[in-house]
């Protein structure tokens, strides 16, 4: 079975179908409450923050999974969302997406962090595994497919595997701070780029180089 029709299958309810011209699903990943708003695990909302101030979006704070809005990115109408619930469970906000907006596919893009890049550091991809990440996991298990867009946001990693939960939890330092700030808003460049049919651009132009892998946690 195809993605598509695998998500046709998982999904059947919507307002509109591939021929309609549905909008693009942009789905930030992050923890909800203050605690955690300037976590590395929330640097996805950092991307989604620049998102929503450069089109003015008024989200939906009424559904109890997720904040939204609908918007246009350069010329292109897209649902900006924010899950409400933690990490774990980033799949249940996409599932209402998907289920409201019937997406194709292909305009299904999340904005994460990665501890496999190091700070500052933005990369894109079509698909892959979740590399340990517990809100991309949550998010194939629901799909049942791997293959959806992700713009990727560096964070570095921690000495040892056994600190990744606290790295992950934890602040920056104020060099690397700005340096993921800095990112955040490049992430929402190749974003607007994305969407806007630029995709190999925004791969040349923002893709981290094999040097901007973290080293890995001993």
């Amino acid at each position: 079975m195809g993605v598509s029709s695998l998500l046709d299958k998982l999904f059947p309810s919507g307002n509109g179908d591939g021929s309609q011209g549905s909008p693009w699903i942009i789905l930030g990943l992050g923890n909800p409450g203050a605690e955690y708003k300037n976590t590395r695990h929330n640097v996805g909302w950092w991307c989604m923050d620049e998102l929503v101030k450069r089109t003015n979006a008024v989200l939906n704070r009424k559904h109890k999974e997720l904040r939204f809005a609908e918007v246009k990115l350069g010329t292109c109408p897209v649902v900006l969302g924010y899950p409400r619930t933690f990490m774990n469970r980033s799949g249940t906000a996409l599932s209402y997406l998907t289920n409201r907006f019937n997406p194709e596919p292909e305009k299904i893009l999340v904005v994460t962090d990665d501890i496999n890049l190091k700070p500052g550091s933005v990369r894109i991809r079509k698909k892959g595994g979740p590399g340990g990440h517990n809100g991309l996991k949550s998010i194939i298990t629901t799909l049942g497919t791997n293959e959806f867009l992700r713009v990727r946001i560096g964070v570095g990693n921690p000495e040892s595997s056994a600190e990744q939960v606290a790295h992950v939890l934890g602040t920056f330092d104020p060099k690397s701070r700005e340096l993921v700030s800095a990112a955040a808003n490049r992430a929402a460049d190749a974003i607007t780029m994305i969407v806007n049919g630029e995709f190999d651009n925004a791969m040349n132009k923002f893709n981290a180089k094999s040097n901007d892998e973290a080293p890995t946690s001993k």
